[in-house]
C-alpha cells in the first residue's frame, strides 16, 4: 500500500472543511456529507467549532483511493484556517508530502492563504491549488489567478476548462481536449523535458504528464484545478491529480535523530495522552531499540538501555494503529501512528521524538523559542483549595495545544494564561471551564504594553547623599540613549570593581521595570562614562548608588517615553450594504483603513490596522452588525517593526 500524507490549507471560510467532508464521502468513509451550518462534519467535532462554524483543531482522516496508476491510502490532514491556530499548521509542515491549497473564487488570494503558501514554499512542500465555490462564481477566478501569480513569482497553470455543455473538464483525465499551449506550459519549466520532447519525433511519450508529475515537487510548477467542494464537482479529479504528482521526500534532519516526527498531541478518555507520529522511514522495534539507546546515552558509555526504560521500568514506546488501536512493533514509512505519552519522552509538535537525557533542556526550554503572544488573562480560583484542580485543567490544555502557556504570579497566587489571540484565549477558557461546577474568576483579556524610549541622547550626573550629607553614593556620569530596537543595554567605558558594575547594572534594569505609564521601559542604553567612588563602607555606597540610579533614570521617563502595544491587522469580508456601519465601528476603534476592494456578489473586502487593545471584541461586534454574515481575520504581533503607539 502506498501512503500519502496530504494537508488541506486555506484562509478561513474558503471551504477547507467542506472539501474534507466531500473527499471522505467520495471515498466511502461516510454515507452522507455533513455541513458546517448543521454542525455535523467529521472534522469539526468540538462544541466551539460547531457553534462558531470554524476549525480550531487539526484533524486526521485515513481513506483508501484507487487510481489507474495505483492504490493509495490517503492520510488527510484538515488544518485550522484562523491565524490564532497557526502554530498547528507550522507544526505539521515537516511531515507534509503534498498540500492542497484551497482558494475562494470571486476574490483575490486572501491573507492567511498567502501566509500558508509562503510557509509551504519555504518547507518545499509540493502544492496543488483548488479554486472552490465555482458553483456560485462560475467565471470569477481570473483575479484569483493573477494574485496567485504575484505571490508565487511564477504563473500558475489552470488545468480546467468548461466544455460546450458547460461541464468542467480536467487536464489529467482529458489532455486531448486542451489547447497545445497547456501542454507546453507543463514542460517548459524543465530544459530536460523540453529537449526530450523535441527529440521524440514519434510523439509516443506524453511529456506533459511527466512535467505535471515532477514539476510541483521541483517547486517549478503550480497546477490549479477548480470546482465545488459543496457539490463535489472536480473533487475526485483533484485527488487523482494530487496523487499523480510526486510527493516531498521527508528525511531526518540528523542521523542522530529518531525517525519519528510529532505532528499533534491529543488526550483520549480510554488511553490518556498520546501524540500523532509520522515515521520518516520504515523501522522495526529492534532497530528503534538500538537507536534509542544511542540517542539517550549521547556518548555516555556507562549508560545501559534494555527493553525496560530506566525511568519507570516500562517500555517508553507504545505505538497504536489509529484505525484498529492495536499495538504496533513495526512502523511503515509515512503511515501515521499514535504514540502514548511517557515520562521518558519529549513529544513536542513540529519536532522529532526525543528524551530529556538526550537534550540539555526540558520541554519548557524547547517552547521558549516560540513567539509568545501579547494576549493573556488572569485567573483566580474561587476556593484556594481548588488551585491544583485548575492547574491540572490548564496543564491538559497546554498539552494538547502548546500555543498556550501558563504562569503563576508568586506575589498574588493568581494564574496567568497566555494565548495566541483573543479567539484562542476565549476557546481555551471555555475548554477548561466546561463540565465542572467549580468556579474560576477570570479577568478581561490583558494586552502587553511597553514604554519605548524616544530618540534621544541625554547626559546625566547621578549622586545621592544621606545621613545629613555625611554619606554619598559617589558621582556617576552616564549617557542615556535610545537603541535601534526594544532592547535594554548597558556599557561601561571605565574600569570598575565587579561588585560596583553589578550594582549599577541591576539598578538600571530595576529602574526600567516601571516607567511613567507604569509599564516596562525598553529601547534604551545606559553608557557609563566615569564614576568617582567615595571612601568608606562599600555596602553603604552601593545602597546609595542604587538610589541615585533609580531616581535619576526614572526622572527622564515622563517626557521621553511612548506607550506602545501590539498592532493588529484586520481583514473584513462584508456585504456592501453593511460596509458603512463596519467602517464607522473601525473609526471608533481608531483603526486606519488601508484598502477597500470591491469583490463579486456585492461583497467588499477591506483591510485596516489598529492597536490590538482597540480591536478586542471586534469579531463579535462584526457578527452582530452584519447579522452573522461578516467575516474577519486578524493578525496581531508585537515587535520593534510591528507595534502601535497608544498615547503619549
Amino acid at each position: 500500500m502506498k501512503y500519502r500524507t496530504i494537508g488541506i490549507f486555506a484562509h478561513i471560510d474558503s471551504g477547507k472543511t467542506t472539501l474534507t467532508e466531500r473527499i471522505l464521502f467520495e471515498a466511502g468513509k461516510i454515507s452522507a456529507v455533513g455541513s458546517i451550518e448543521d454542525g455535523n462534519t467529521e472534522s469539526d467535532s468540538l462544541q466551539e467549532e460547531i457553534e462558531r462554524g470554524i476549525s480550531i483543531r487539526t484533524t486526521f482522516h485515513s481513506l483508501n483511493w484507487k487510481t489507474t496508476f495505483g492504490d493509495f491510502q490517503i492520510q488527510l490532514v484538515d488544518t485550522p484556517g484562523h491565524i490564532d491556530f497557526r502554530n498547528q499548521v507550522t507544526d505539521l509542515l515537516p511531515a507534509m508530502e503534498t498540500a492542497i491549497v484551497v482558494l475562494e473564487a470571486g476574490t483575490v488570494v486572501q491573507s492567511q492563504a498567502r501566509l500558508v503558501i509562503e510557509e509551504l514554499t519555504k518547507a518545499s512542500v509540493p502544492m496543488v491549488f483548488f479554486i472552490n465555490k465555482l458553483d456560485r462564481f462560475a467565471d470569477e477566478y481570473l483575479d484569483t489567478l493573477v494574485s496567485l501569480e504575484e505571490i508565487l513569482g511564477g504563473a500558475p497553470v489552470a488545468l480546467f476548462q468548461k466544455n460546450e455543455f458547460g461541464k468542467l473538464e480536467f487536464y489529467f483525465h482529458e489532455p486531448s481536449s486542451f489547447p497545445k499551449t497547456i501542454k507546453e506550459e507543463l514542460i517548459s519549466w524543465s530544459d530536460d523535458l523540453l529537449i526530450s520532447s523535441w527529440n521524440d519525433l514519434s510523439a509516443q511519450t506524453d511529456f506533459s504528464l511527466i512535467g505535471l508529475q515532477t514539476g510541483p515537487k521541483a517547486g517549478k510548477l503550480y497546477p490549479v484545478y477548480g470546482g465545488s467542494a459543496k457539490t463535489g464537482e472536480g473533487v475526485r479529479e483533484l485527488l487523482d491529480l494530487v496523487l499523480w504528482t510526486e510527493p516531498k521526500e521527508t528525511e531526518n534532519s540528523s542521523s542522530q535523530d529518531l525517525p519519528l516526527l510529532v505532528l499533534s498531541r491529543r488526550t483520549n478518555p480510554e488511553f490518556g495522552r498520546y501524540a500523532v507520529i509520522y515515521p520518516t522511514r520504515e523501522i522495526q522495534w529492534n532497530e528503534l531499540h538500538s537507536l534509542w539507546s544511542r540517542h539517550v546515552t549521547n556518548g555516555d558509555k556507562d549508560f545501559t538501555f534494555s527493553t525496560k526504560d530506566d525511568l519507570t521500568g516500562e517500555n517508553p514506546f507504545h505505538f497504536l494503529d489509529p484505525e484498529s488501536e492495536e499495538t504496533l512493533t513495526r512502523l511503515e514509512k509515512g503511515k501515521l501512528v499514535f504514540l502514548k505519552n511517557h515520562p521518558g519522552l519529549v513529544l513536542l509538535p513540529g519536532q522529532t521524538v526525543t528524551h530529556p537525557k538526550g537534550i540539555l533542556f526540558e520541554e519548557e526550554g524547547l517552547m521558549s523559542g516560540r513567539a509568545q503572544s501579547p494576549f493573556s488573562v488572569l485567573m483566580e480560583p474561587e476556593e484556594s483549595s481548588e488551585k491544583e484542580f485548575w492547574l491540572c485543567r490548564l496543564e491538559e490544555l497546554v498539552w494538547e495545544d502548546p500555543g498556550y502557556r501558563v504562569q503563576k504570579k508568586e506575589d498574588t497566587g493568581q494564574l496567568v494564561l497566555l494565548g495566541r489571540g483573543e479567539l484562542h484565549l476565549e476557546i481555551g477558557i471555555r475548554r477548561i471551564t466546561e463540565r465542572t461546577e467549580k468556579k474560576l474568576t477570570i479577568s478581561s483579556i490583558n494586552i502587553a504594553k511597553l514604554e519605548h524610549l524616544k530618540k534621544m541622547s541625554h547626559k546625566v550626573a547621578l549622586e545621592h547623599r544621606a545621613f545629613e550629607d555625611q554619606k554619598s553614593s559617589g558621582a556617576l556620569i552616564a549617557v542615556l540613549e535610545d537603541t535601534a530596537d526594544f532592547s535594554k543595554q548597558i556599557a561601561f567605558e571605565v574600569s570598575l570593581p565587579e561588585e560596583v558594575k553589578n550594582s549599577i547594572e541591576t539598578s538600571f534594569l530595576e529602574a526600567c521595570l516601571h516607567g511613567f505609564y507604569g509599564e516596562e521601559v525598553v529601547g534604551l542604553k545606559f553608557r557609563v562614562l566615569s564614576y568617582e567612588m567615595p571612601k568608606g563602607d562599600l555596602q553603604t555606597t552601593l545602597t546609595l548608588l542604587k538610589v541615585a540610579i533609580l531616581a535619576g533614570v526614572r526622572e527622564l521617563f515622563p517626557s521621553n517615553t511612548y506607550l506602545v502595544g501590539p498592532l493588529t491587522e484586520v481583514e473584513v469580508m462584508v456585504d456592501a450594504d453593511h460596509l458603512g456601519v463596519v467602517l464607522s465601528d473601525l473609526s471608533r476603534r481608531s483603526a486606519k483603513v488601508v484598502s477597500i476592494l470591491e469583490a463579486v456578489a456585492g461583497k467588499s473586502h477591506l483591510k485596516a490596522n489598529a492597536p490590538a487593545q482597540n480591536l478586542l471584541g471586534f469579531s463579535g461586534a462584526l457578527r452582530n452588525m452584519t447579522k452573522g454574515i461578516g467575516i474577519s481575520w486578524e493578525r496581531t504581533a508585537f515587535t520593534y517593526e510591528f507595534h502601535a503607539f497608544l498615547k503619549e
